[in-house]
């Protein structure tokens, strides 16, 4: 079985346990891909939030495409809320997988 964790965090914490949700699913005997969406925060915005350094902790995970999703067996997604919603980068890394218009 083949099993996508794709993430998206500011501050570290959804990559933390994005990192232990596929260490469970190895566990099982999945094969598992960790990734994280496009940041669509700037430098500066990010710094200003003070997630710099945090950001760089999981700089090294590759970024999510749309045929990650379509590639493995099942799909887990981690995302922080803001006002009882996704991140805006998790919910333009989802909206590029519909048709516009």
């Amino acid at each position: 079985m083949k099993v996508n964790v794709i993430f998206h965090s500011v501050y570290g914490h959804v990559w933390k346990m994005a990192e232990a949700i596929a260490e469970g699913a190895k566990e099982a005997g999945a094969a598992v891909k960790v990734l994280q969406v496009k940041e669509i925060l700037s430098d500066d915005i990010i710094a200003k939030m003070g997630a710099t350094e945090a950001k760089k902790a999981f700089a090294h995970v590759p970024v999510a495409t749309i045929d990650d999703l379509s590639e493995p067996d099942a799909v887990i997604f981690g995302t922080p809320t803001r006002f009882g919603n996704m991140s805006a980068s998790m919910r333009a890394f989802l909206d590029a997988t519909g048709a516009s218009g």
